[in-house]
């Protein structure tokens, strides 16, 4: 494609740098894709867990385009740039749309907000994120071989869309002209209009579900995973019915996705943690961090094909073992954590259980971490709910100088104490 040309010969320049190659793609994304596509750029050098990406657009269909900018006289052009956006890709793969926005500053939504189907899109582009389905883009000056073979074989043997771009800067009488060519185009189509995905197992376990007669709807619905959300909840928190990479294995989810900027996000994170352990159905629960900066988190029971018809029960229970826990920080009587720094009990103090059941404990540190009398150290919670078999506030299970720590936090409230 050539952005102007007037039929007159003119100069082949170079390129300053590589953010000057990038500024220009930004600025006219139509230089990355064929004539009649449409790609709207979203944000330059947006910032992830595996580094720095060049460049960010998207199409009408929800495809992410990752682009990363090398200049031929750059040492890196070859094995480190596929490397890199692989790299992009695995990390983007842990990531919501939410999340998302909020790494590139809501320059996301903006361009969301730009399509026709704006409201169908956030939940397409995280569909197409957790299935890896994103485009690739490498923009240079000049294709090397090298760089050029690599593409090639990873565009005629994976399912990888990359696309190998060179985009030539000309001069003539002080104005500048540009054209692209696609030196490798991958043959492999990731548009909505190509071969749709089928998820039987999923569509069962959701079938079931509706057919359970449960007043919660499931109302989010996308290729691989279907969500159900809670009133007043925020959308990155929810339950979900999940299949990853086509396994048949169903994933029943309890999913933290809130950003760990969100004040709430640590503290519903511990909630989730003190059920791992605990089964339902016979199937025990599990736990892993959201994202691999280790933020959110993920309480999941995984559901083998033959057992799917246990599917509405498990996350019947799962719903109602978490919800009571979770509304309570929704809705603000918990919003802060409580800590022992908060509540004026200083490191290494001792505290009296509620009860017999549950055993002496001493402080460590200043947030909620304890020490047994066995020498291991665990959340005051944690503590709590292993005793009684189900979630526990631990801060109201144990008390500091005869007085309930819950209680110490009310009057520490009604005597005007902010935190």
């Amino acid at each position: 494609m050539i952005i102007s040309d007037n039929g007159i010969k003119i100069e082949q320049k170079d390129y300053k740098d590589e953010k000057e190659l990038q500024a220009l793609v930004f600025e006219h994304p139509e230089l990355l894709c064929e004539e009649g596509s449409e790609l709207v750029s979203i944000m330059r050098e947006v910032r992830t867990g595996a580094g720095v990406i060049d460049m960010l657009a998207m199409t009408a269909s929800g495809i992410i385009t990752l682009v990363e900018v090398k200049l031929e006289r750059n040492a890196q052009i070859r094995r480190e740039v596929l490397a890199q956006i692989f790299d992009y890709i695995s990390e983007l793969s842990n990531y919501s749309y939410f999340k998302l926005n909020e790494a590139t500053g809501g320059a996301l939504e903006r361009a969301v907000d730009s399509f026709e189907n704006s409201a169908e899109l956030p939940r397409i582009i995280e569909d197409n994120l957790k299935n890896g389905l994103v485009r690739l883009v490498i923009a240079v000056d000049e294709p090397r071989d090298d760089l050029r073979r690599l593409v090639e074989f990873v565009a005629r043997h994976t399912d990888f869309r990359v696309d190998l771009v060179e985009i030539k800067k000309y001069l003539n009488n002080e104005e500048y002209y540009y054209s692209s060519n696609l030196v490798v185009q991958s043959s492999f189509s990731m548009e909505r209009n190509g071969p749709k995905k089928e998820y039987p197992l999923l569509d069962k376990a959701v079938a079931l579900w509706k057919q359970s007669g449960s007043p919660f709807e499931v109302k989010n619905s996308s290729m691989s995973f279907r969500q159900i959300r809670m009133d007043r909840w925020p959308a990155a928190l929810h339950y979900e019915f999940v299949i990853l990479n086509n396994k048949p294995i169903l994933y029943i989810r309890l999913d933290n996705e809130l950003s760990a900027s969100d004040p709430r996000s640590d503290y519903l994170s511990e909630i989730i943690e003190q059920f791992r352990g605990k089964y339902i159905c016979g199937y025990k629960l599990e736990t892993r961090s959201y994202s691999r900066n280790g933020s959110g988190k993920i309480l999941y029971v995984s559901l083998p094909e033959e057992d799917v018809d246990k599917a509405p029960a498990i996350m019947a229970e799962l719903i109602e073992m978490t919800k009571e826990s979770i509304d309570q920080v929704i809705g603000g009587s918990m919003a802060k954590p409580t800590t022992f720094e908060m509540l004026g009990i200083p490191d290494g103090s001792v505290l009296e259980p509620l009860n017999d059941r549950y055993p002496r404990v001493v402080t460590v540190g200043t947030k909620n971490m304890v020490r047994l009398e066995d020498g291991s150290e665990k959340a005051i919670s944690r503590v709590a709910s292993d005793v009684s078999g189900t979630a526990r506030n631990g801060f109201a299970c144990y008390k500091y100088n005869g007085e309930i720590l819950t209680d110490i936090r009310k009057r520490l409230e009604n005597d005007g104490v902010s935190y």
